[in-house]
């Protein structure tokens, strides 16, 4: 069985890869339904399709070459881990902090729940 940060570890990997290949209809997938995302702009962005919006906007402003740094894994009762780590992309640098809720009881599935960065 993994550890919780190799959990995170590896859902951030494909993060990654399915932003840096322009998958953001995936990318969003990776979000709860009701996901939410706080970025630096100040908005909230909430549900899938939002977040969809904002991720293809950042790739239609030249963000790419997204690479994540997994920090901190710290879990939360049984359904709930927050990752506090850092990025890199094309345009900036910056800190984040997610909280991921497990999608399936008694398994090793994982959803962005709550998204903030800066």
């Amino acid at each position: 069985m993994s550890t919780s940060f190799e959990t995170i570890d590896t859902a951030n990997r494909q993060f990654e890869q399915l932003f840096n290949s322009g998958k953001i209809g995936e990318l969003a997938d990776l979000y709860t339904p009701n996901g939410r995302l706080f970025p630096a702009d100040k908005n909230k962005y909430e549900g899938r399709e939002h977040i969809k919006q904002f991720w293809q906007g950042a790739r239609d402003v030249g963000v790419d070459h997204l690479c994540l740094t997994t920090g901190t894994v710290i879990e939360a009762g049984h359904d709930r881990l927050i990752e506090t780590s850092s990025y890199q992309h094309s345009l900036g640098q910056g800190n984040y902090q997610v909280v991921w809720k497990r999608i399936a009881e008694g398994k090793n599935e994982w959803q962005l729940e709550t998204d903030i960065f800066n």
